[in-house]
């Protein structure tokens, strides 16, 4: 696992509810120097609800740096909260709030001279989960979100639905649980209506100058099961047997696909041109190149087609591979038969893990970015590389490190950058690489290295 520290920002307080709380903040995460105002306007509208005050169980869906969970957490003791998102740099920081403000499991206790008694408390529980991925672990006494735009309207729709939903399927909420979510002004109309199609109540709005605040309840009685009307076109295909979290999984970093529900993040199906290379695949809302690979792509490709010509490449690891663009070029013109997809998004590596199913003839693993240096090496072939680029940080340090242990000799490793940082990626080239070649094209360049 990486290490966080040279990561952090800053660390700023919060107070909500009377606790007093200290989050450390990443140039890498969203809302990198303070809390923001939605996150905020959320907290202060929630503060005296009493249904919250007495929830037993919490989820946080999104929970990035984990404000909204662990505020609620730190104030509400007794409650259960889970904290999900689909970065698992953000569930890191989650984590690592969770123990600056001292979260952890609590033994019950009584005192032997007065015989006051303390329950036992939980710690929060932080994970990797997509919006409405059918994995929440429901039925939760009370949902609260800061709602992504960028997510997409048909997720966010599913996230509405899956809040009201009842019947045969379990819902987020369970009957009488309410839902406390933020979304930008451009959304709030859409907000209105999808919470009337999931059949909430609302029971509460506040509005800033950027955002509303929407507080809904499941009504106590059982209804019709909502349904997002999506077809089982979209959903993800199971990883190799065995694969399971990357959490306290030791050696193992590969990640449980398993189950994922993606219909609602299905935003195309068509057959794509990547080099030489045909395929069919789906586009996937909150990810890039839906509908066309990006130059850095193309050329990735076509810089490979030059510099792998003759090459076996039995095994390719593909670090942030988006929809699966470059694993499905891998799979098809180099015959690759172990393909590892590394990304801190889940919605990425699940989307590639099923475009590449839908093809077939190779075996994908998902792994972790942050856990690369728990994987064996060197093992791969082909490094293909669309770094994290972070201001502040030495991503260059991690790019040859990584390299350095995963990649054979006479291996490849080939990088996607801006043209300014692949220079200084090509300047600090670790000893023993040959440069093999580079492309360039509007704004996107790419290089490739030979380990002598």
């Amino acid at each position: 696992m990486i290490e966080l520290e040279p990561l952090v920002n800053k660390r700023i307080p919060l107070k909500f509810n009377g606790a007093e709380l200290r989050f450390d903040l990443s140039h890498a995460l969203f809302s990198s120097f303070d809390v923001d105002a939605g996150t905020r306007l959320l907290l202060k509208t929630i503060a005296r609800d009493p249904v919250l005050a007495a929830a037993r169980r919490v989820l946080d869906a999104g929970c990035g740096t984990g404000i909204l969970g662990l505020a609620v957490a730190k104030a509400f003791p007794e409650a259960e909260v889970t904290l999900r998102d689909r970065d698992s740099l953000a569930a890191a920081f989650s984590d690592r709030n969770r123990l600056i403000n001292k979260l952890r499991d609590s033994p019950a206790w009584v005192d032997p001279e007065t015989g006051e008694r303390r329950p036992a408390y939980r710690a929060p529980q932080v994970g990797l989960g997509l919006l409405a991925d059918g994995r929440e672990g429901g039925p939760y006494d009370y949902v609260i979100s800061n709602l992504p735009a960028k997510a997409g309207g048909p997720v966010l729709e599913a996230f509405f639905l899956r809040a009201g939903s009842a019947g045969a399927t379990p819902g987020l909420l369970a009957p009488g649980g309410r839902l406390a979510v933020v979304i930008v002004h451009p959304l709030a109309d859409a907000a209105s209506l999808w919470i009337e199609k999931a059949g909430l109540a609302v029971v509460a709005t506040a509005r800033g100058s950027m955002h509303k605040v929407f507080v809904c309840e499941r009504a106590t009685s059982a209804g019709g099961a909502a349904s997002c009307g999506a077809t089982d076109s979209g959903r993800a295909d199971a990883p190799p047997p065995g694969a399971r979290s990357g959490v306290g999984a030791g050696a193992d970093t590969r990640l449980d696909l398993d189950g994922i529900d993606m219909r609602a993040y299905v935003r195309r199906e068509g057959r794509f041109r990547l080099g030489a290379a045909g395929y069919p695949a789906r586009g996937f809302w909150g990810l890039p190149e839906f509908d066309t690979p990006s130059f850095g792509t193309a050329l990735a490709a076509d810089l490979a087609e030059r510099v792998l010509a003759g090459s076996l490449v039995r095994a390719a690891l593909i670090v942030n591979p988006g929809i699966g663009h470059l694993a499905l070029w891998t799979a098809k013109r180099l015959g690759t038969s172990v393909i590892t997809g590394a990304s801190r998004d889940l919605l990425s590596l699940a989307a590639t893990g099923a475009n590449l199913a839908a093809v077939g003839g190779a075996t994908y693993r998902a792994v972790d970015s942050l856990r690369l240096d728990e994987l064996p090496g060197p093992s791969q072939d082909l490094l293909l590389d669309a770094p994290d680029i972070v201001p502040g940080y030495d991503w260059i340090e991690q790019c040859w490190k990584r390299a350095e242990q995963l990649v054979k000799s006479g291996g490849t490793y080939l990088a996607i950058c801006p043209p300014t940082e692949i220079a200084r990626l090509e300047k600090r080239r670790a000893s023993g690489w040959r440069l093999l070649g580079e492309r360039r094209k509007r704004g996107a360049s790419v290089m490739a290295w030979r380990r002598g």
